[in-house]
């Protein structure tokens, strides 16, 4: 009997510790799944985990003889023709949000937009966002808040000065937004251009996720940007009233894409703050080396502009920078920009 008591305890006593050992194995497996659907997803060129466009466009670029600065994106700076864009029904807006979430950054050439026409279009994208006029470099457009203004000269046709610069580093627009807000695809039309130089640089940032090394993926596994609208170059002339109303936002840097789940990393700008590192300065050294590989040759793209070109671009997978000029004061910048906040399907809504 005593054998067969001990027979009994111990085969009990290995069930219920086999048991245990499937349950943490269970939850391990809970804890990466992430991992292991990315590790799943095809993040090789040139989609880089994207779901591929419902259709092909040919990529807008000039040529390594024809630019000093050219960079060598695989899927950056798609060509997109949908006609007169003041024109544009429903199938053709869901074609632009799909090959926007697909190449990150679109190009719709030969458009000659108003102010308000501008705005109009925008609203077919999603929700118009209008920011605080304290943050619009204090040259509002006048009648439409909308609107920023792009621009070396002055609403008035007077001369900024040759000091005038907006996003002249590389950055995400809207990582001051809580989320899932920050969602937000950028619209630049062009209605003036200088001879040379001023282009708009992009980096792709699900290329930069995709090709990031083993130890720096483990490095930032943990790790968030935390974003204060205070710490933003450009907002430097807020009012203590309109940067009030807006929160800190934090995010993690090894994000997913909202709309196909696409891992990417983000990154806001240089003037982030990292946490979830042993110091605040492991922080800073972790961020530095994120930009420098996202911002390398192998994933950006800079658009040389043409009058009447309309880019748009979604700020959670690129940075983008302005590029310097002969700002002079004979030639003028005249680039005009709206923002739309993507409109999310209501299952995702859940997931977030």
């Amino acid at each position: 009997m005593m054998k067969v008591f001990w027979c009994i305890l111990f085969l009990t006593g290995w069930a219920t510790s086999r048991s245990t050992m499937v349950g943490a194995t269970a939850n391990k497996s809970n804890d990466n799944d992430q991992k292991v659907n990315d590790n799943d997803m095809d993040l090789s060129a040139p989609w880089f985990g994207a779901k591929p466009p419902q259709k092909e466009y040919p990529l807008h670029r000039r040529g390594w003889q024809e630019c000093l600065r050219c960079g060598g994106a695989e899927r950056l700076g798609a060509i997109v023709n949908v006609g007169d864009v003041r024109q544009l029904d429903h199938e053709g807006a869901q074609e632009l949000l799909d090959a926007v979430r697909a190449h990150g950054m679109i190009v719709i050439q030969g458009q000659n937009l108003t102010r308000g026409e501008q705005v109009e279009f925008t609203s077919k994208l999603g929700q118009v966002i209008v920011l605080p006029s304290s943050f619009e470099g204090q040259d509002p457009e006048p009648f439409h808040p909308a609107i920023q203004r792009i621009t070396n000269f002055w609403a008035d046709g007077t001369w900024k000065g040759p000091s005038a610069k907006l996003g002249a580093y590389w950055h995400q627009d809207g990582q001051f937004w809580e989320r899932p807000k920050h969602n937000v695809l950028s619209i630049l039309h062009a209605q003036a251009t200088p001879p040379s130089g001023g282009e708009t640089g992009f980096a792709d940032l699900r290329a930069a996720r995709a090709t990031l090394s083993k130890p720096l993926l483990e490095r930032a596994e943990k790790t968030s940007i935390k974003v204060s609208v205070r710490d933003i170059g450009d907002f430097k002339k807020g009012t203590e009233e309109d940067l009030a109303a807006f929160p800190d936002a934090q995010h993690p840097i090894l994000d997913h894409h909202t709309l196909d789940g696409g891992p990417q990393l983000y990154v806001g700008s240089p003037h982030m703050a990292v946490s979830g590192l042993e110091t605040p300065e492991a922080g800073r050294a972790l961020l530095d080396m994120l930009l420098m590989h996202a911002t390398s040759p192998s994933y950006t793209y800079f658009h040389a502009w043409d009058v009447g070109d309309v880019i748009i671009w979604d700020n959670t997978q690129t940075l983008h920078h302005s590029m310097p000029y002969n700002n002079d004061g004979t030639a003028r910048r005249e680039l005009y920009r709206t923002q739309s906040r993507v409109v999310i399907p209501e299952s995702k809504n859940e997931e977030l």
